[in-house]
């Protein structure tokens, strides 16, 4: 698809395919914002499958050991590893009201690896490691109320494991084995494609997963216990508007409820008193672009994304507060084909964590290719 006259139905429809190519970083753990709404307005029965690189970049200097008291001068070193991840979409029509909607992505992501940087004598950060995967099945009925108003619900079964390892902490380490969650979604769109108008409102239920634990730690031992993760619920508005017949303005605010989020695993708690991971405050995410036909098959987009920071101390475990990225996408049409890449760069807000290390200077890249089919 790509952006048509804004007399016809296909600026309103198609701007959103190139504009969010399916890696919209938002804050704390999460790796793709959700984007129903872009696929429930494909006509026909569409298809599309993604594949998605992502190279984030963050270090650290200086840091007190927890147990000496001792401050050590030193660097991190690079704490992210880059990571792959896919997805797959397909939209379709009961009837002239009624349309469908199946999806895979992974909504949360993190792979955390800290070697032995430039610290005399190896401070004890080296080998500290957090990693969390997911995976969410989303299924969606859309209701057509009128040529102009489209209501939408469906449910999500979301797969999550995580495991880590913090050496300077009485050597503890968590391995969490996978849970499945479930929860919903709802929300509604207001469209008018003449003009290319299109305004839509998204509600995310949080998920609740209760996942069998293996800890350890010098103080404790190995115990066999239970740590409950809620992934948070969101809000998303999303709107855009035809300029002129070629040039469509798109964005979004996400609100995204981190603050009643945590991960308190027993045994960590009971040696430090406190949550292995938490927020001090809801995030908030704002997205604004454009969106151009170039050619008769190839239409581009650019945007901005930004999240302001929240403040306070950030875990060892994912270390940047706030985050501001550059998107920019092609999309080009084959017969019943559409192929879109996307290159997005950005800065990581920065931060510091309990052990007076201050982390600056971070950056993310992100590349994308989208495979699309209308059948």
């Amino acid at each position: 698809m790509t952006i048509r006259a804004v007399s016809g139905a296909g600026l309103a429809a198609s701007v959103a395919l190139l504009a969010y190519p399916g890696f919209v970083h938002a804050a704390a753990l999460e790796n793709a914002v959700p984007q129903p709404v872009r696929l429930l307005y494909e006509d026909g029965t569409y298809g599309e499958i993604g594949f998605i690189y992502v190279d984030p970049h963050q270090s650290g200097d200086d840091a007190t050991d927890p147990t000496s008291a001792v401050t050590f001068s030193g660097n991190t070193g690079d704490v992210f590893n880059s990571r792959t991840h896919v997805g797959a979409a397909l939209k379709g029509d009961i009837n002239d009201r009624l349309s469908y909607l199946l999806v895979l992505d992974q909504p949360y992501a993190v792979d955390t690896e800290y070697g032995p940087g430039t610290f005399p004598g190896g401070f004890p950060y080296d080998g500290t490691t957090a990693k969390v995967h997911t995976y969410q099945l989303t299924g969606v009925l859309a209701y057509d109320l009128n040529d102009r108003v489209k209501g939408f619900a469906g449910l999500r079964a979301e797969r999550l494991d995580a495991k880590a390892t913090i050496p300077f902490i009485a050597d503890y380490s968590i391995d969490a084995g996978e849970n499945w969650g479930y929860g919903f979604l709802a929300g509604a769109a207001y469209a008018r494609p003449e003009i290319g108008l299109r305004v839509s409102l998204t509600y995310f239920s949080g998920i609740d997963h209760s996942l069998d634990s293996d800890e350890f730690s010098t103080a404790t031992g190995a115990q066999s216990t239970q740590t409950d993760i809620d992934t948070p619920q969101s809000a998303t508005f999303d709107f855009q508007t035809g300029l002129n017949p070629k040039t469509l303005l798109f964005g979004s605010v996400r609100w995204t409820d981190w603050s009643d989020f945590s991960i308190e695993p027993p045994v960590y708690t009971q040696v430090t008193d406190r949550p292995l991971v938490d927020y001090q405050d809801d995030w908030w995410t704002y997205t604004l672009g454009l969106g151009r036909q170039l050619t008769d098959d190839l239409a581009g987009s650019f945007f901005v994304s930004h999240e302001p920071s929240v403040g306070g101390i950030m875990t060892s475990l994912g270390p940047y507060d706030g985050r501001t990225t550059a998107t920019a996408t092609l999309s080009y049409d084959y017969q019943r084909f559409n192929f879109l890449g996307a290159l997005s760069y950005g800065v990581l807000g920065d931060t510091h964590n309990l052990l007076d290390t201050d982390y600056n200077d971070g950056t993310t890249l992100a590349l994308a290719l989208r495979v699309g089919y209308s059948f």
